[in-house]
């Protein structure tokens, strides 16, 4: 009860900013789309131009390094280059999209600085990633499942009146529908709010859960691998598209999400891969990688050889948006972000009543005492009592 009271009251608020600003990312790359339609307005349905003829326009945009190549489709129908002016985990980023029918640069931005990603920022981190806003976010993912799991234990209804405890019921007082209200969003949304609980402590912390998936199958820490460099000097890297075509042909069912050339700490190619024909929001569902200078596959991290303790690590990001289970799921999570804004009201009002109460309680009690008092004129008006009439006697 106590666990459950103040875990509301201490960090019901941070739920709350984290519920909201969860549900706007459910919808993120939407939003974004809709706020800039020209940066996201392609001059034909087309796709005349490369990944590498992508990479080209956008590195004479913008000389910054490009770490990711983000593919056309249905929500983004652009080529995106994602460039980082800067070294270092926390180094703003920049975008440029080009127009994948002629090549065109559509527009270029401050992407870390850009409202739809500053509210993704503010989720994952309450904006304060360089003071431990991350960890802090983790163990916030850590209070909503215990006020979850330990909210579960206090509604547990005696049998038979389980639909009665879920349910908003007509005639009660104000402050019984209050508590109605509460159990029922508590109710409805707790195994969306303990899986997006779970898996967010996942994502924040890898390490701490990772020994905990092994209990039921094996998870291997996400790799980056690196090949030798040819002995001969004038050996040629292989193009971006000569890498997808690679790609393509080792996944040949799936539909290419992303690509990330190789960096100082990873010299290969990294390539994402989502379902045929699954929504964007699903960005990726395995990834392989490919020596830049012949093009074979170094590592892959695909379902058909990953583990099931890998396979939840890699969905762990679209389980904890909904998208693993596509739009029902999207919209599921979407309404489970704003029950901590309702559960925290309600829990607040529920906590101020029973306060009110247990006020009124020792009010009622102190002045029945001051009565009882007042009851005994005899001796407070200095009349003898039986004993002291008997002995005057």
């Amino acid at each position: 009860m106590l666990l459950h009271r103040w875990v509301g009251l201490v960090a019901g608020a941070l739920l709350v900013l984290i519920g909201l600003t969860g549900s706007f990312n459910v919808f993120y790359r939407e939003i974004d789309a809709a706020l800039n339609p020209a940066l996201y307005n392609p001059l034909g349905s087309e796709h005349n131009v490369t990944a590498a003829e992508a990479m080209q326009a956008a590195a004479a945009a913008d000389p910054a390094p490009i770490t990711s190549i983000i593919a056309p489709d249905k929500t983004w129908p652009v080529w995106i280059a994602i460039h980082a002016p800067d070294k270092g985990s926390h180094s703003d980023l920049w975008t440029t999209m080009i127009d994948p029918s002629n090549g065109a640069v559509l527009g270029r931005r401050d992407y870390t600085n850009a409202f739809a990603f500053t509210i993704y920022r503010l989720h994952s981190s309450l904006l304060l990633r360089e003071w431990w806003g991350r960890e802090l976010v983790g163990v916030l993912g850590l209070c909503l499942l215990c006020s979850a799991l330990s909210g579960l234990y206090l509604w547990w209804p005696r049998p038979g009146r389980v639909w009665r405890s879920i349910s908003l019921r007509k005639g009660v007082s104000p402050q019984r529908f209050v508590v109605d209200i509460h159990n029922a969003a508590g109710t409805w949304t707790l195994p969306v709010l303990a899986m997006i609980a779970a898996t967010g402590v996942g994502i924040v912390f890898p390490d701490v859960m990772r020994p905990v998936i092994s209990l039921f199958s094996i998870g291997t820490p996400y790799p980056s691998p690196k090949v030798a460099t040819p002995l001969d000097k004038n050996a040629r890297k292989l193009s971006a598209d000569q890498i997808l075509e690679r790609a393509r042909a080792a996944q040949p069912g799936a539909d290419i999400a992303l690509l990330n050339p190789p960096t100082e700490s990873r010299n290969t190619w990294r390539v994402l891969f989502r379902p045929a024909g699954a929504d964007p929001a699903l960005r990726s569902r395995g990834a392989i990688w490919l020596d830049p200078w012949t093009g074979d596959i170094v590592h892959a991290r695909t379902s058909d050889v990953m583990s099931a303790g890998d396979r939840y690590v890699t969905e762990q990001l679209w389980l904890h948006n909904g998208a693993s289970f596509g739009a029902i799921g999207r919209l599921a999570v979407f309404a489970s972000g704003f029950a901590p804004l309702v559960l925290f009201v309600t829990g607040f009002v529920m906590w101020r009543n029973k306060r009110r109460a247990r006020r009124l309680t020792n009010s009622n009690s102190h002045r029945q005492v001051s009565g009882d008092f007042g009851s005994l004129p005899d001796t407070l008006e200095g009349k003898p009592v039986r004993g002291e009439a008997s002995r005057a006697g």
